[in-house]
């Protein structure tokens, strides 16, 4: 009896005694609590830094940011509010005591102490949750297809570059690919024909309409085929890295695997210019009996290749332009010469009869003859006439030698080849001026048709097969001029020897030593990626493992020596001997750790040095020299005639040490210093500054120099800098086109003067500006017209005294304006602030922004409206703020009840097809009725997230509309959102194309849709419930709607998710039939995923309907099935 007493007197005593103690502690242990709470809120600012630094680089890389990591900063920003009052409670406590000032309170030690506990250990359990993996979504891969539509694949479009004559076998090929019966398609014709140029419009045709094809890759095969290409080619389109596998088997099994991954996608697969059987196998693509929903789209100049070794179900003959057509482009190409010349028609009618009605052979001799005389038109031989129509002998030798090397070429590798194969000797004065020839010289070739238009790519360019096939070898100065990689295995080493010029591909260090064991007396350039280029001149490996490089000392002639991308960890003294070099590429040399001391000194000649994502382990000045001793920046000094450079120094410190280098001559440059992160914009000259408080590198004649002729421009950490942003270069910005600029404290304005009228920022196309929080204005004082002028995108964060953008007298200079983006400005009052006028405000002042496609307004709790300021006359006099040609709209955190005034201009916002609303609280509707009619005819994705007030989506004024356009709809934590719309006085269904809707923890919310909408149910394809207490079914009876006894059929569902529905009933309501895909007739695989949701009832009707679709392979997850009665 006495040992029961005992016991529970222990647990009571436990039960009692623990809390008490635990609440007298936070008396007793208040300032313990507090200084845990003080290092917590320490680290947790340390992980906040980290966190936004990996933000920073994913946006800049444009990057789309995780949900959950813009939830845990947010969640970190309220974590770090309550510590800070916490803090400054017990601050202020010291000061309130008891028993006449001889005891501290202890009711505000309690409170402190409870407080500060709770807070410290939230915040642990904060810190914990902020390890993330990444901070960003992975990009879709190239070859994705968005669903842009679900109507039938239309046969009658296509592009520009689609003849009347051609149209036909357009339609053919693609009502072809529509049919599942059909698994390899093919296209032959002869060369020049315009086959790959139809694929194109092909493909082009297939991304637009959205199907029939989940994927599209495309790989060109040519003449000489290689494998490890084609699957590199295709995996891109995947996001497949291939990379790290080494072996064959490797790489073909996992691509395979990677094309059979989901039997529910469709994939098209391009392969372009067959010459010979492709082994499908060998590369990974499944056989036609495997191949489930894999297609193959060939195109080859032979129909054999094609029907017997490619076994193509169905090919289609492409064939020159008839007469009329092909005159008629001829005609076009050459302009008004035709035009009243009867002769010269006739012998126009000859030249395009030789050119077999090829486009690329009518447009290139076409360019070359309408600038001829007649006798040249006689005389017109094809190829051989664009050849020699052009003017510098150098163009022609460069032509043959594209010609050699075929089809897509770096324009860096050949340029290393044309150095080493004498065409710039003339011009040969510097490298850059060599360079410049070069890009002369492609642009006549370009001009002339006989290279293929890259478009943007400005490092690479391409010649036709057809042109490489008659391309002849004599102007060079010998047969043994240039030796390509299927050929050097037979080549003697005497004939080796004797060698201009060397390429090969895959190089390792094995091979390289026997190569360096010929005699290259004449040797002058080397170079080191995928392909290993050696010339008389220039030897080139590019990604390769070369090994220990110190054997290429031996080469005295040597003037460029490039390792792109090589694996090489050491450059040695032996390098420094190579006295005449003139270019040095190590960019991407990662595993690039030493480089001697001294090497760099040596080469007194240097003209370019590129480092970029290689070397940068410089070393100080006081630093004690011993047998490894890494370069000093201090080497620069001998090398004078330096004029193109890329270099990371990650200690600015460094530059302190030593006086002026010589950089005060750089054509081209990319200099960082500071490690500073972001993204990079190729061919810009760049800086990128995070001087850390050493701001005095700022004042250094040769950072001068180039700032001034800077056009890519990263600032980080300006903290000494007491002047505006223009004044960083005395001398100005003449040249700069994007301008970054963070964490810099002493910045007050980017563009100001009190005086003279300012001229500078002339050419500016973006602006970023980040955490200065000293910020005022962007322009102050007085500023010409043209800053700012050419701008077309503007980033504005954390600028928290910035009250506006600019002013309306401002608007002029920023009429090419795309993008706006303002986040988390406390001070933000609007993005236009009106200055003109004392007067008051005429009710048609309008504010047109023509040319914004996209605005993003985030956090900004003082914005009340776009464009404010004036005296406003009446009510509904304000300022109109047109944007006719937007297409984004993004708003999160804005306090405004009304997002939309009733004064919007006409056209204004009648592009939008992005809508996304966030965290605005007061806002009570979406969007007036007479803008909805607007919307409806171009908004394609609408998000509305933590609106507390939204109580129904759309909101129509019962007068008939255009049926709209939305195909995405994402309503997140809506907590009063009653109705998606209701059909009181609606004639039609405001949405009859929506595809996907996701619908979280709308608590509110009974149903989904009303059944008068059963119409449109059967085209959704993705469907996602979430944590909707009072949802009871997906479509309901409306008050006073009859019940009918209908089947609804879902037939393009692909992805079913209800979870956490305590009332759910079932999808639909009773003498209603629901039909899920299930058989042939709906190809659609489901994927059905249900947790607690409702109880279990009726399990037998949807095991039944589920186990067909798990017959399908589908992946299914049941938990507690749904109520349903059918």
């Amino acid at each position: 009896m006495v040992d029961i007493v005992v016991s529970v007197a222990a647990k009571v005593a436990e039960y009692l005694v623990a809390p008490v103690g635990r609440q007298c502690g936070y008396v007793i242990f208040t300032n313990s609590y507090v200084g845990q709470l003080q290092k917590e809120l320490e680290k947790l600012d340390e992980v906040k830094v980290g966190m936004q630094r990996s933000v920073n680089d994913a946006e800049d890389n444009m990057m789309e940011i995780r949900l959950e990591v813009n939830r845990w900063k947010n969640d970190a920003e309220n974590s770090t509010d309550k510590a800070r009052v916490v803090l400054d409670k017990d601050g202020r406590a010291t000061n309130k005591t008891c028993f006449c000032g001889w005891l501290p309170n202890p009711k505000e030690r309690y409170l402190i102490g409870r407080d500060a506990r709770k807070t410290a250990l939230a915040i642990q359990a904060l810190i914990l949750q902020g390890k993330f993996e990444r901070v960003y979504y992975e990009r879709a891969p190239a070859g994705h297809v968005p669903g842009a539509s679900d109507k039938n694949l239309s046969a009658g479009e296509g592009g520009d570059t689609i003849t009347d004559s051609r149209a036909s076998i357009f339609q053919d090929i693609v009502k072809a690919l529509d049919d599942e019966k059909l698994k390899v398609i093919g296209v032959y014709g002869p060369g020049g024909v315009g086959k790959t140029t139809l694929l194109e419009e092909v493909e082009k045709k297939l991304k637009k309409e959205g199907r029939p094809f989940h994927m599209i890759a495309k790989a060109k095969v040519s003449q000489t085929q290689d494998l490890n290409k084609i699957q590199d080619d295709i995996a891109y389109f995947f996001g497949l890295n291939l990379k790290d596998e080494p072996s064959k088997e490797g790489r073909r099994d996992l691509l395979c695997r990677r094309l059979q991954k989901d039997p529910s996608d469709k994939i098209l697969i391009i392969l372009d210019d067959l010459w010979d059987k492709l082994d499908l196998k060998a590369v990974g693509i499944p056989l036609v009996d495997e191949s489930r929903g894999c297609k193959l789209l060939l195109t080859s100049r032979f129909k054999d290749v094609l029907e017997k070794e490619m076994g193509a179900d169905r090919t289609f003959l492409l064939q020159g332009l008839k007469d009329d057509k092909a005159f008629r482009l001829f005609e076009n190409e050459v302009g008004d010469k035709l035009k009243g010349n009867e002769e010269l028609k006739l012998i126009a009618d000859q030249v395009i009869k030789k050119l077999a009605g090829l486009p690329l052979l009518i447009i290139s001799v076409a360019n070359t003859l309408k600038s001829s005389d007649e006798s040249a038109w006689r005389n017109a031989l094809i190829v051989r006439l664009s050849y020699d129509h052009l003017k510098s002998e150098d163009a022609k030798y460069l032509f043959v030698l594209c010609g050699l090397i075929g089809g897509t070429i770096q324009v860096e590798l050949l340029f290393v080849l044309a150095m080493g194969l004498g065409l710039f000797e003339r011009f040969n004065k510097t490298i850059q001026v060599s360079r410049d020839r070069l890009s002369n010289m492609l642009n006549e070739l370009r001009s002339a048709c006989l290279l293929l238009d890259g478009g943007n790519d400005k490092g690479n360019v391409t010649i036709h097969d057809l042109y490489s096939e008659v391309v002849i070898s004599a102007p060079f100065r010998g047969h043994n001029s240039l030796m390509m990689n299927s050929n050097c295995g037979s080549w003697p080493k005497e004939k080796l020897e004797k060698c201009w010029a060397i390429c090969l591909t895959d190089v390792g260090k094995d091979r390289l030593a026997e190569i360096m064991t010929c005699r290259f007396r004449d040797l002058k350039h080397v170079v080191s990626t995928k392909k290993l280029a050696l010339d008389a001149r220039t030897p080139t490996w590019y990604h390769c493992d070369v090994g220990d490089v110190a054997v290429l000392g031996k080469l005295k002639a040597l003037q460029i020596l490039s390792f792109v991308g090589s694996r090489i960890s050491k450059l040695p003294k032996e390098i420094g001997e190579l006295t005449n070099m003139r270019s040095l590429n190590l960019s991407n040399c990662r595993e690039l750790k030493i480089i001697e001391f001294g090497v760099l000194k040596s080469l007194i000649k240097l003209e370019e040095l590129h480092m970029k994502e290689s070397f940068n382990r410089w070393t100080g000045k006081d630093e004690t020299p011993f047998e490894f001793c890494n370069a000093k920046l201090a080497e620069f000094k001998s090398l004078r005639k330096i004029a193109s450079l890329e270099i990371l120094i990650p200690n600015p410190n460094i530059l302190l040490e030593d006086a002026d280098l010589p950089f005060k001559n750089l054509i081209r440059f990319w200099i960082n210093i500071g490690d500073a992160g972001g993204s990079d914009i190729e061919g810009l000259r760049t800086m990128k500054l995070r001087l850390e408080g050493n701001d005095s590198i700022l004042s250094k004649e040769w950072v001068q120099k180039n700032l001034y002729k800077t056009q890519y421009l990263h600032l980080d950490g300006l903290r000494e800098f007491k002047k505006t942003a223009h004044e960083l270069c005395i001398k100005g910005f003449p040249q700069l086109k994007h301008l970054i600029i963070l964490n810099s404290p002493s910045i007050r304005y980017i563009a100001s003067s009190s005086n003279d009228l300012l001229i500078d920022f002339v050419m500016l196309e973006s602006l970023f500006l980040d955490n200065l929080i000293n910020l005022e204005k962007i322009c102050h004082g007085l500023v010409a017209p043209e800053c700012f002028s050419t701008l077309k995108a503007v980033s504005v964060k954390k600028c928290d005294r910035l009250k506006n953008l600019w002013c309306l007298s401002e608007m002029q200079r920023i009429i090419q304006l795309k993008d706006i983006k303002v986040w988390d400005c406390d001070s933000m009052r609007a993005i236009i602030l009106d200055d003109v006028r004392e007067d008051k405000v005429a009710a048609d002042d309008i504010v047109q922004l023509l040319n914004v496609r996209c605005l993003d307004l985030q956090n900004l709790p003082n914005m009340m409206s776009f464009c404010s300021g004036a005296e406003i006359t009446s009510e509904d006099a304000l300022i109109k703020v047109t944007f006719p040609n937007i297409q984004i709209l993004e708003v999160e955190g804005l306090q405004c009840k009304e997002l939309w005034n009733n004064q919007i201009p006409d056209h204004s916002f009648s592009e939008l097809g992005f809508l996304k609303l966030k965290d605005c609280d007061n806002l009570q509707h979406i969007a007036p009725s007479y803008l909805w009619k607007r919307l409806h005819r171009s908004l394609y994705v609408l998000e509305v997230i933590s609106c507390r007030s939204i109580e129904i989506i759309y909101e129509g004024d019962g007068i008939d509309i255009e049926c709209g356009d939305l195909r995405r709809l994402v309503l997140h934590d809506l907590g009063n959102l009653r109705h998606i719309w209701q059909s009181d006085g609606l004639p039609n269904v405001p949405f009859p194309k929506l595809r996907d809707v996701e619908v979280k923890r709308c608590s509110r919310l009974e149903m989904l849709f009303p059944t008068f909408t059963v119409k449109f149910l059967g085209q959704i394809k993705d469907l996602m419930v979430v944590s909707c207490e009072n949802m009871e079914l997906i479509a309901g009876h409306e008050i006073g709607e009859e019940a009918t006894r209908t089947t609804v059929t879902f037939s393009k569902l692909i992805s079913l998710g209800l979870f956490k529905l305590p009332k759910f009933k079932g999808i639909l309501p009773e003498r209603y039939s629901l039909k899920l895909p299930r058989s042939k007739d709906f190809p659609s695989s489901l994927f059905f995923q249900m947790v607690d949701c409702g109880v279990e009832k009726n399990r037998g009707y949807f095991e039944k309907t589920l186990g067909l679709v798990r017959r399908r392979g589908s992946s299914i997850h049941q938990q507690p099935l749904p109520s349903t009665k059918h």
